[in-house]
């Protein structure tokens, strides 16, 4: 069942609240992940029903329902990023398998979604809504989670009982990464797919080789759970963060400590940077949310307005947004660098446990133990200070010799309320049914002039 929000919201003014522009029910329990393809034309959601379901993002009507868990919680699911070549593999197995000859069939082109649950990890195809595979995971406990290489060829997938395997799509030997002495808190790929990094209650980050599964760096220097760690963007820098209330950086092929990040009062369980790298976001138990100067390693903003635990954290693409959600249900939107609060996203009625920006950074999809899914547009969303940040990103050489660059770069990334002499045309309607041209579920702004 969909419903429509008729009012999309004019552009905000700080703390101004913000309603969904769609809200997407049909789960019957609580939803556990959630995410845009890759066009951002899609919308996939897993739940404790034990159904992973499709959603189409410009009208929000469900597309289409994977029921093959079993009645299992579906912890995760995910876009398979390079869809093609994963499928094209999948059918060489088969091929492999089969010792009849089989007609040429047409190469298969559509998104795959990939899902997991306590049992097994299974792909879907998301156009003909077919099950492509499936891999059994052969560990006691609860999923806790799953993460896809850069290719989508391989899998990490985690649970309770300290078991780390690596998983290659459509194959079924699988690698079981053993070091940590106790359970594995995070895992992630770098984004070249080369290696994997980890983190655990045991006080430890450590990093992986991807092919062979092999121990490749052992960073030490927590006192206590190393509650998450991840990669910089460009692969050079390793972030975690820690029950010890501490951040700490690290050269990734070094192992050697560059910094020390110590302000929070309390135990620090998320920690992200920006897509730019400039930028690190952290939240600790305390519900007070920092962010820090990745090059220069200074605080820059403590964020207060939660009232209760801080459930994720998420940069917008362009790096100039940060969205923290809480278990009570909360949404806050803060503008970069210094952490100005620009609004509340209120329409959830419990904890938010997962949101997703499009690719384009101009809407958002959230999910809910309240049942259902949001879709909120992000393009309504002001902050006066921006073109005064624009600044320090566009020299005064560059506004002089290519007006017309600088012209684009306010044009795509600034908020309207930032920019008093442009003339812009406001060209998004939510629709209510599917079209047979999908289209990104944002507002679209066409800069119709612009003076300097």
């Amino acid at each position: 069942m969909l419903k429509s929000h008729a009012n999309i919201p004019e552009p905000m003014n700080p703390a101004k609240k913000l309603s969904p522009v769609h809200t997407l029910e049909g789960h019957e329990s609580l939803i556990n992940s959630c995410s845009f393809s890759k066009d951002g034309n899609l919308v996939v959601s897993s739940s404790a029903d034990g159904t992973v379901r499709l959603w189409h993002a410009n009208s929000g009507q469900q597309l289409a329902s994977f029921e093959g868990h079993d009645g299992m919680m579906v912890q995760n699911c995910a876009f398979i990023p390079s869809a093609k070549q994963c499928l094209r593999h999948l059918k060489k197995i088969e091929e492999s398998d089969c010792e009849e000859e089989t007609e040429e069939e047409e190469e298969e082109d559509q998104p795959l979604v990939i899902s997991a649950s306590d049992e097994d990890i299974k792909l879907w195809g998301a156009h003909d809504g077919k099950e492509k595979g499936s891999m059994e995971i052969e560990c006691d406990g609860m999923l806790q989670g799953f993460a896809l290489s850069p290719d989508g060829r391989k899998i990490i997938s985690n649970m309770d009982d300290q078991c780390i395997i690596l998983s290659t799509i459509g194959e079924t030997k699988a690698v079981s990464l053993r070091g940590h002495e106790g359970a594995a808190k995070s895992f992630c790929f770098s984004s070249d797919g080369e290696q994997i990094l980890t983190s655990s209650t045991d006080g430890s980050v450590k990093l992986w080789d991807s092919d062979s599964g092999d121990e490749i760096l052992d960073f030490k220097g927590h006192s206590e759970s190393v509650l998450k760690a991840v990669f910089s963007p460009d692969n050079a820098r390793i972030l975690s963060c820690s029950a010890d209330m501490t951040l700490r950086l690290w050269e990734r092929f070094t192992g050697k400590q560059m910094a020390v990040l110590d302000g929070h009062g309390s135990e620090i369980h998320l920690c992200s940077f920006s897509p730019n790298g400039r930028w690190i976001a952290s939240a600790s138990k305390d519900k007070d949310i920092k962010i820090w100067n990745a090059e220069t390693h200074e605080e820059i903003a403590t964020l207060r307005g939660h009232k209760s635990f801080v459930w994720s954290i998420q940069f917008s693409p362009n790096s100039m947004l940060l969205l923290s959600t809480a278990c009570d249900g909360s949404m806050l939107l803060w503008a970069l660098p210094h952490g100005e609060l620009l609004g509340s996203l209120q329409g959830h009625t419990e904890g938010v446990k997962s949101c997703s920006f499009s690719p384009g950074g101009k809407a958002l999809v959230s999910s809910s133990h309240d049942n259902t899914l949001m879709l909120w547009n992000m393009t309504g969303c002001a902050y006066e200070g921006y073109i005064d940040e624009m600044g320090s990103f566009i020299d005064s050489r560059t506004k002089r010799q290519f007006p017309s660059a600088v012209c684009s770069i306010i044009a795509d990334y600034a908020w309207p309320t930032a920019i008093g002499d442009l003339d812009i045309e406001d060209e998004y309607c939510p629709q209510q049914q599917p079209k047979t041209e999908c289209n990104h579920p944002v507002y679209r702004r066409r800069v119709k002039s612009c003076k300097f």
